[in-house]
């Protein structure tokens, strides 16, 4: 899943306060796996490894962080009023409760399989999604060089549920072809959002099979959990999911839409619990888990069902799949099902 929010120049201070005199926040809270520096147009400005904090701040007031006498970054006379988007990818639910609850290999495994997953969307935001306005009224789109944006990897989530999502934080810059920095073109972000989060669900099946042999359920919704995973587990540790339908229902609304999900998630957040560490939650989750049948036994059982199918050979794809794929897609349960039209994010 994929959800995209607005940090506001309002915030900029808050981030002053917090970030630059070393304090816990959001992002960076102690516990939490350090922010890294990704997309195209960061590895332009040179921004690499680690994100430090006084950087992070100088890119969210319009300063070009790589310049040492704090030149402006946005060949601007104005700040726009967003300065950066949050896209946070989320995994499903049995991924994170399996991260919470394995052995370090394992975790390890599910890490590395969930910031590919991530790496593999957002290099699709930046292909179709990042773009530049130029031209009278902003009038001509043009593609921009990428994102400027620090990658921060999260565990759990606001009700300290097993939920592991990364958020990569984009200032709202970007080069376009004509060497300028200017704002971000919002809307392509949250047109394609939806096609880079089930990109992001899809690359990560993958990633999880190939690494831990592990299946996967029924896709609905361009999102799966893992075959093994009991259902009621699972919504043991969905406290924020009930949250969230909970203050739909009671305000009369379907959560049938993308954007009524991310405005209800957004809406009913939490504050933010800061310095919970590592090994008492991870036992604390490990021991809930048991309670509901996912206990060491059961979760060493899994790793070696998974190893014993990556030993065994996992299947090749069949070289008709992809002809079997586009009939069902062109036929009358496919793209057209619903609308009379569809353009490549649909399909």
């Amino acid at each position: 899943m994929l959800s995209i929010g607005k940090l506001g120049a309002d915030q900029v201070g808050y981030y002053e306060r917090s970030v630059a005199k070393g304090r816990d926040d959001y992002y960076s809270g102690r516990g939490e796996a350090p922010g890294t520096w990704t997309g195209r147009g960061a590895e332009a400005l040179g921004l690499r490894g680690q994100v430090q904090s006084a950087q992070f701040n100088a890119l969210m007031r319009g300063i070009n962080p790589c310049d040492p006498d704090g030149g402006r970054l946005r060949d601007s006379g104005r700040d726009p009023l967003v300065v950066a988007f949050d896209l946070t990818f989320s995994a499903p639910k049995s991924v994170s409760v399996e991260y919470a609850t394995q052995d370090d290999a394992t975790r390890q495994a599910l890490v590395g399989a969930h910031e590919a997953a991530v790496a593999a969307a957002l290099g699709y935001v930046e292909d179709v999604a990042v773009r530049v306005r130029r031209g009278h009224a902003g009038a001509q789109v043009l593609p921009g060089g990428g994102v400027v944006a620090g990658a921060y990897r999260h565990r759990m989530s606001r009700a300290l549920d097993p939920q592991l999502h990364t958020h990569v934080v984009c200032a709202n810059v970007a080069r376009g072809p004509d060497g300028r920095w200017t704002a971000l073109h919002a809307q392509p972000l949250y047109r394609h959002a939806r096609t880079a989060g089930y990109l992001y669900q899809a690359h990560l099946r993958a990633e999880v099979r190939d690494r831990l042999g592990w299946e996967w359920g029924a896709v609905t919704k361009g999102m799966a959990e893992l075959a093994h995973s009991p259902r009621g587990l699972l919504e043991h540790f969905s406290q924020r999911s009930a949250a969230v339908r909970e203050a739909a229902a009671e305000n009369g609304q379907e959560l049938d839409s993308w954007a009524r999900r991310n405005h209800w998630a957004l809406k009913t957040r939490e504050r933010k619990h800061y310095g919970i560490d590592d090994h008492t939650w991870f036992e604390e989750v490990s021991a809930r888990a048991a309670e509901h049948g996912h206990d060491r036994a059961a979760r060493e059982a899994v790793v070696a069902e998974g190893q014993r199918r990556l030993r065994a050979g996992l299947p090749h794809e069949d070289p008709g799949a992809a002809r079997e794929l586009g009939d069902l897609l062109a036929g009358a349960a496919g793209l057209t099902d619903k609308a009379n039209a569809f353009d490549e994010r649909d399909a």
